[in-house]
């Protein structure tokens, strides 16, 4: 707060997190200050401070003297689910449509990745290296087509050499590197017997029993969070149809 700088009005968030962040900031002011002329001080240091981004009236956001009816707080069973934040057109449409089908669902819009995170590096010069530090090495590294085998949380697709005909592909998620699921997956295949839960290891069973392992993998997505990754796994499955 001292370097007058906050969550600017127009950045691509939800208009609830940014109510939230503003209300806070005049709770805390209400909380910590020691008398009434200490607290018009820090009031007013507030309104400043949400003004200068962007926030118009921000004593609105003060709702620290608004008599609210005490309520029992209930269980609540509903599941969260981080939705990436578009605009408040659709997130308003995703909260009605919620409400409307009673589904126990509660979403959680997240801002979109951000210039910063885009353009800019902590370490720019440091080279991806191979899980083992040395593609030459490494068996998986000629085997995957696009990105790197120590990439985590990958959303990917491994496809079978040996099927000519017909594409055979399968596609998985990890939040593993790339390198770990994708030997999971050539052992299955170099020995099915004994990997029949696996998908690649039950196809080499029934399709190409006695022959060496072929496949090929390539990253489809990259995200940290799980339930974004089922969700790309989800729609990479049907946009593709393995």
């Amino acid at each position: 707060m001292n370097k007058g700088i906050t969550l600017h009005y127009h950045s691509h968030h939800s208009l609830s997190t940014k109510t939230a962040v503003a209300r806070n900031y005049y709770k805390t002011a209400r909380k910590t200050s020691s008398g009434r002329p200490q607290l018009e001080h820090s009031l007013r240091k507030v309104d400043e401070l949400l003004s200068k981004n962007g926030y118009k009236s921000p004593r609105r956001y003060d709702n620290s003297q608004k008599r609210v009816e005490t309520s029992v707080r209930q269980p609540n069973d509903d599941v969260t689910v981080c939705i990436p934040y578009i605009s408040e057109y659709v997130a308003n449409r995703i909260r009605n449509y919620v409400k409307s089908r009673n589904i126990p669902v509660k979403p959680i819009f997240t801002p979109g990745k951000t210039l910063k995170k885009t353009l800019c590096s902590s370490r720019p010069y440091d080279k991806s290296m191979c899980t083992m530090a040395n593609p030459t090495l490494c068996r998986i590294c000629p085997v995957i087509t696009k990105g790197k085998c120590n990439a985590k949380g990958v959303v990917y697709e491994a496809t079978c050499q040996e099927c000519t005909d017909v594409k055979s592909t399968y596609i998985g998620e990890t939040s593993r590197t790339l390198h770990i699921r994708a030997s999971e997956h050539l052992r299955a295949a170099t020995n099915p017997a004994k990997h029949l839960h696996n998908a690649i290891g039950q196809h080499y069973a029934e399709k190409h029993p006695g022959v060496a392992a072929n496949l090929s993998f390539r990253i489809l997505d990259n995200n940290t969070r799980v339930l974004d990754r089922k969700a790309s796994e989800a729609i990479n499955i049907y946009v593709e149809k393995p």
